[in-house]
């Protein structure tokens, strides 16, 4: 299948074949007739074919062309005519595409927001001189009036214009194979999606309305639903159905085909509205995704600084457990050397047992916490709060400081990834740590007091301390990225924590300052109430 690929060996010819076979098919003419015609799909293959960057593509798009005249419409002027015609569109379209791959951030996979705006530019700019191109070595020629210069050109121009809107974005998405980066939509709105096109053209084409194109806007409708809805993928879909469906639409209400170029102008117009707004939506998910990915690698890096503050505290919680191992072991030795009793060489064995199970539970603490795979799910505050007393416990110790956890009983359960709730926790709490560790020691042991209350579908918790409060001229800044008020802090940790608690629905902030002590505040949903 490599060979029929493009880049494959036998691919020229399949896509000559592909192109002689739809431009056999959308010709709307008798032969010999010229190419002049409102409607011209194979501009959309070759352009496609010149975006893709294959090698030979121009030679290849000048086949195609000459033998479409040839072959399609019965050489409808001299060879030569023929030849220049074809070899000025031929330049025309790739001095457009030149200039545009001159642009360093284009891709023609339009994954971006940016590519399409350029391609949407191009395309039109690129068919002026493509449709004088065509038409002048014909008029020179004497196959065509000269007075009809302006009204050719216009028909040529638009003609090749919403053929390649219709076709060649969605050639270049199958192509590059470009992620839509949306959320999965069911079959049933899929559908939908297809009958509001249906209907949106039975009403525009109904016989009962004398005039189609007083009602011709109705189109618009379908394609900004499924552009909203689905992105650019989806639009480059559904513009390619509704332009078909104006054609079958014009051959079944009769009358009509003299206003083709309107109807194809209008075409334009809404074929280039739904490329650029389904461009938006597909932009904002893929900004979505990548500053979720963001968020996720800030987020890691704040568990590993915030892993690095507790090493003193992790590694007097592991030695003591792992000391007094040692030491029940030892004992345990000496009593089997010495035959002593039974069931005090099994007591201390069991004490070594648990206190190896201690060591073991705060390595898997540990593990849990550097994890980043976590999925939110219905967390209890009081479990998750004495969970993480177990990292700042040794300094509250060390420091004399008094924790106090006010939690009131029937508290329902938050919804919040476990380990992103554990890194909000230990942040501010480690905060108060250090802000309590700052003060004069005449002033006594510090507080801090974690209180936590329901607000309708919200419950709100707060982290409050006796420290010397945050100073005035660092307030504003506070939660700014790599803003800190510590001497080896990397500000991190506040950023990091209004993130999570913002991606989960809720909102952080400073609800008190002062000598006396600042405040910190957040808010999570309840299960069962998240978005």
């Amino acid at each position: 299948m490599r060979r029929f690929a493009v880049g494959g060996r036998l691919f020229p010819l399949v896509f000559l074949a592909v192109y002689l076979a739809v431009d056999w098919v959308t010709f709307i003419h008798d032969p010999p007739a010229i190419n002049i015609t409102p409607w011209n799909p194979p501009a959309g293959l070759y352009l496609a074919l010149l975006l893709a960057g294959r090698r030979g593509a121009a030679a290849l798009t000048f086949a195609a062309l000459m033998l479409g005249d040839l072959v399609v419409r019965g050489t409808p002027a001299p060879v030569p005519v023929l030849a220049a015609s074809n070899l000025l569109i031929v330049l025309s379209y790739g001095t457009g595409i030149w200039l545009l791959s001159r642009r360093p951030q284009f891709s023609s996979g339009l994954g971006r927001l940016y590519d399409v705006v350029w391609l949407v530019i191009m395309v039109p700019a690129a068919a002026v001189p493509a449709a004088l191109g065509f038409t002048l070595p014909y008029m020179a020629a004497g196959a065509l009036p000269w007075a009809g210069l302006p009204a050719i050109v216009a028909q040529y121009w638009v003609g090749d214009v919403i053929a390649i809107l219709t076709v060649t974005p969605f050639l270049l998405l199958r192509f590059h194979r470009t992620p839509d980066n949306g959320p999965r939509r069911s079959p049933v709105e899929t559908a939908l999606h297809g009958l509001a096109v249906a209907a949106a053209l039975a009403v525009t084409f109904n016989p009962l309305v004398p005039d189609p194109s007083k009602i011709l806007y109705i189109l618009f409708l379908p394609i900004i639903w499924v552009a909203m809805r689905r992105g650019l993928a989806g639009t480059t879909a559904a513009v390619p159905a509704i332009q078909v469906g104006v054609i079958i639409g014009l051959s079944v209400v009769p009358g009509h085909w003299q206003d083709l170029t309107y109807y194809q102008t209008v075409m334009v117009a809404l074929a280039g509205t739904g490329l650029l707004v389904g461009a938006v939506v597909s932009e904002r998910w893929r900004l979505e995704i990548s500053l979720g990915q963001r968020r996720a690698e800030l987020s890691r890096v704040g568990r590993l600084s915030l892993i690095g503050e507790m090493a003193s505290s992790l590694a007097h919680e592991l030695n003591q457990p792992l000391f007094t191992t040692i030491g029940y072991t030892r004992s345990c030795r000496q009593l089997l050397v010495r035959g002593g009793d039974r069931d005090a060489i099994l007591d201390l064995m069991d004490r070594a047992a648990a206190e190896a199970e201690r060591a073991a539970g705060v390595l898997r603490s540990i593990r849990g916490f550097l994890r980043q795979d976590g999925q939110p799910g219905e967390v209890e505050l009081k479990a998750a709060l004495d969970g993480i007393l177990g990292f700042v416990r040794p300094d509250i110790r060390r420091l004399g400081i008094t924790l106090a956890a006010d939690l009131p009983a029937g508290l329902p359960p938050l919804w919040i990834d476990a380990v992103q709730l554990d890194q909000v926790l230990l942040n501010l709490l480690r905060n108060s740590i250090d802000a309590l560790a700052s003060r004069e020691s005449r002033d006594g042991p510090g507080r801090i007091a974690v209180t936590a209350a329901q607000s309708g579908r919200m419950v709100e918790i707060s982290v409050s301390d006796t420290g010397p409060g945050v100073p005035d001229d660092k307030v504003g800044p506070l939660f700014d990225l790599f803003f800190t008020t510590k001497s080896s802090g990397m500000g991190l940790g506040l950023p990091i924590c209004r993130s999570i608690v913002e991606a989960h629905g809720g909102r952080l902030w400073l609800a008190g300052n002062g000598p006396e002590g600042a405040c910190f505040s957040f808010t999570l949903p309840m299960a069962g109430h998240h978005a």
